[in-house]
Order: structure tokens, then sequence, then C-alpha cells
């Protein structure tokens, strides 16, 4: 199969477009004039014939004057007369010079123009004769003499018209034959280029145009089924793809669970070890308030022993012992609470109040030690999502790192701050920060890697623990200090999905 270039394409098409419009004029200049000439031709034809007709009607009229045979059938004729007479030289003057409203061009041959000159005296000599007569009996003049010549002269011109106009029409029929022969072969001259510029179209631009785009039909179809190979194939792969991703998701589901129940252990280790070095200020605490039962209970004893007991006085006593019995067992609650090992569980909790527990359960060990905490604490706080006891966890690391380094502070008024507000991108942020010996700058990069202190007795746990808990509720902690100055501990915790406007009932000042 020959290749056709799109250029060559292109120019036979422009060839064709030429030859289109060679036909177009073509059509213009040799049919269109001859059409527009022929419908002219009848009308011309026609006017021809009607003057020999009229001609006759101008003798007849003249013989129907001559013997009138009273006055009304005499202006009857007459005007007969009168009016063939005009219509007669107004077909004349139009076969002749042309009249646009008898449809007459006036565009005659030189054949046609010799016979009006061959005919023009004949139908001049027939107009002043028939003028005679109108004109004679116009006047009232009984000439019959006259009349009788005119007359005469009209019958005897009028068959020297006729044969002269039978000429002038056959010439006329003449003409418009050879003008529809000429029309007739010039129309099957132009339909015979119409037909061989078609025959040339089809061979030469429509087949090779045909091959061109059933070639490129052939080529899309090859790519729409490349293209569709090279979908199925993507399409297996992506499924092969999809496969791989969900076996990687329930991996990471399995490691993470994994990670939050080692995060757990870590977490459980780090409490019970915490309340391991808080066990001899627990054990000062509960031993008050077991002190102060013992004494209660002794003294209601002592008392009741007496012949007349002070009734008012036991009861005072015991409601005392109930009192401190009481806080004896929410010392014991918490202390349980913040140790027992638990499944990693979510929930609503309030900001304040977490902050507010772990300063009681530290309450005493700062006391112990001279420190002041000082607690302040936003109001309005929205709650949050997440783990309260390991968010308590995170705090006490923080705080009993603050005692640690205060302990070594030469400071004389030793402070620890836990403070809770709202954070710029509409999280919570707690922070702890105290006035001892800081941080040195070239460690402050290292301070949550595990197992890195600052200190030689430190496992290096807390701050790494601290952190992988915050991170696990989609939090960040960071840390600032001045060596010597103060240290200030803060992280962000995003507020929970519900109830972000949930109120707080625990707000406390320094």
């Amino acid at each position: 199969m020959r290749e056709y270039p799109v250029g060559l394409l292109n120019q036979r098409y422009l060839v064709v477009l030429v030859l289109v419009a060679f036909l177009v004029l073509l059509n213009q200049i040799l049919v269109q004039p001859s059409l527009l000439q022929l419908t002219t031709d009848a009308p011309v034809i026609n006017v021809a014939g009607r003057q020999r007709m009229l001609s006759q009607r101008l003798a007849k009229a003249a013989l129907a004057l001559d013997r009138a045979v009273d006055e009304v059938d005499r202006r009857r004729h007459l005007a007969e007369l009168g009016h063939v007479l005009r219509l007669w030289s107004v077909s004349h003057n139009g076969l002749r010079h042309g009249d646009r409203a008898l449809s007459l061009p006036g565009r005659n041959s030189k054949a046609v123009r010799e016979a009006f000159d061959d005919l023009e005296p004949f139908f001049m000599r027939m107009c002043d004769a028939v003028a005679r007569l109108i004109g004679n009996d116009a006047v009232k003049r009984p000439d019959g003499a006259a009349a009788h010549e005119d007359l005469a002269t009209i019958l005897e011109i009028e068959g020297e018209y006729l044969a002269r106009m039978d000429r002038i029409v056959g010439l006329f029929e003449g003409e418009t034959r050879a003008r529809v022969n000429r029309l007739l072969w010039t129309g099957w001259a132009v339909t015979v280029l119409i037909l061989v510029a078609l025959v040339a179209i089809g061979l030469f631009v429509l087949r090779p145009a045909a091959r061109l785009i059933r070639r490129q039909i052939l080529k899309l179809r090859e790519a729409r089924d490349e293209l569709e190979d090279r979908v199925r194939e993507r399409t297996r792969e992506l499924e092969l793809a999809n496969q791989e991703l969900a076996r990687e998701a329930r991996e990471r589901a399995l490691a993470e669970e994994r990670h939050r129940r080692l995060l757990e252990q870590f977490s459980h280790v780090a409490r019970t070890t915490t309340i391991g070095e808080m066990a001899s200020g627990l054990a000062h605490e509960l031993n008050q308030p077991l002190g102060a039962i013992a004494n209660y209970a002794e003294g209601c004893l002592v008392e009741l022993d007496s012949p007349r007991p002070a009734l008012d006085e036991i009861q005072a006593a015991l409601e005392k012992l109930l009192a401190t019995t009481m806080r004896a067992g929410q010392i014991i609650k918490r202390i349980r609470r913040f140790v027992t090992r638990h499944e990693l569980g979510n929930e609503r909790f309030e900001p304040n109040r977490v902050v507010a527990e772990v300063e009681e359960l530290l309450r005493d060990e700062a006391r112990r030690r001279g420190i002041t905490v000082g607690l302040e604490l936003a109001p309005e706080l929205p709650n949050l999502w997440g783990d309260p006891v390991q968010v308590q966890q995170v705090l006490v690391n923080l705080v009993r790192n603050a005692f640690e380094a205060l302990a070594a502070s030469e400071s004389v008024e030793l402070t620890v701050v836990m403070q809770t507000r709202r954070a710029g991108s509409g999280a919570v942020e707690f922070s702890v920060s105290d006035n001892g010996e800081g941080i040195p700058r070239e460690h402050l990069g290292k301070v949550f890697d595990a197992y890195f202190s600052t200190r030689a007795e430190g496992m290096g746990m807390g701050l790494s623990i601290s952190r992988t808990i915050v991170e696990a509720h989609h939090g960040r902690i960071d840390v600032e200090s001045v060596p010597g100055v103060w240290t200030n501990f803060r992280f962000t915790l995003p507020v929970a999905g519900v109830d972000d406007a949930g109120s707080n009932r625990v707000h406390c000042g320094r």
C-alpha cells in the first residue's frame, strides 16, 4: 500500500479547491448568462408573434371602420383602431430598442437589426395611414376618397409587413435555438469537467485520505489495545501493591499494639520505680493518720472505761478518727491507682484535675524537701482525649526531676510551678518549671534520649518514656533552660473531638 505523506495530501486538497473554484466561475461565465438570456427570449418571440396579429387587427379594424353603418358602430371601430395602433407601436419600439415593462432587452443581433431596418419603412407607412384614418374621422372630414386610399395603403403594406415580420420572428427563434444548443453543449462540457474533477478528487484525494484515516484508526486501535494491556497490567500491580499495603498495615497495627503494650510495661515499671523512690515519704505520710487513728481510738476506750463517760467528746473523737481514716484511704487509693498496671484506654479527662491530683500526690514530698509547688491553671480549658494516668506519669516525672534539680541548687527559695494554658493551635499546653541548676546547653538535645541522664544515679528512662507517652497522644514535648537560673519543660496535647468546650471544676492559684 502506497504511503501518502500528509503534506502531499494538503497540496492535492488545495488543487481540488482551486479546481472547484474554477468550475464555479466557469458556470457563472458560460452557463448563467445564457440562462438569463433565455429567460428573455420567450417574451421577445411572443411579442414579435403578436406584432403580426396586431397588424392584421389594424387591417380588420380599418375595413370595419370603412363599412360602419352608423355613428355608434363607427366610433367603436375607431376606438379599437387607436388602441391596436398604440399596442403595435409600443411593441415595435420595444423589440428594436428594449422595454423593461414588456421584459424586452433590446440586445438584438446584427441580422435582426438589419431585418428591422428593412421593416421600418413599411411600419412607418402603415402607422401614417392608420393615423390619417383616425385624424380624418376626428375632424369629421367626410373625405371618402382619402379614406379609401389610406385603407388601400394599409391593405397593400400589410402583406409586405407580415412577410418581413415573419422573417424577424424566424430570426429570433433561430437565435434562441442556437443559444439552447450552445447552452446544452456548454452544460455537457461543464458536467464532464465536474465528473472528471470528481473522479480526480476520488482518486488523488479521497482515496489516499481514506487510506490514511484507515491507517490512523488501526494505529489508534493498536494504541488502545496496548493501553488497555498496560492498564490491566498496572491494575494487577496496584492490586498486588494494595495487598502488600494491607499486609504492611496489619503488621504495622500489630507492631503498634506491641509498642503500646511495651509502653504500658515501661510505664508500669517507671511508676513502680517512682513509688519505690517515694516509699519513705509515703510511709511517713501514712504514719501520721495511722498514729492519729490509734490515739483517737485509745482516747475513746479510756473515756468509755470511766464511770461517767463524756459522750460528746467520744463522738467528736470518733468523727475525727473517721476523717483521718478516710484521708489515709484516699492516700492509698491514689497510690494504688497510679501504680496498678492496666490496659491502655482513652477517655475524656479534665487537664486541670490531672494537674491537681499530681500536686496532691507529691505535696508531702515537696514539703519534706522544702519546695514550694505552685499551680497556675487556666480556666475553661477544653477536655482532652487520652489516658489520664499516663499523663499524670509524665507530670510526676517532670516534677520529680525538678525536685532533684532543686536539691543541687543553691537558691534560697526553691520553687516549682505547674501551669496549664491554651496553645495557639487549639491544644492544651502543660508546663513544669523550676529555679534549679538548669541544663547545660550541650545536653538540651539529648535529655529525651533513652539512658541519658545528667545525674550519676539516674537511669535516663523517665524523660524518654515521657516523650513516648506524649507522642502516643499526638502531642509534642520540649524543654528550655538557662543554666543556673531556670528550666521549663512543656508539652501539648490535642483537645477531644467532641465537647471541646468542656469546663474544668478545679482552678487553683499559686
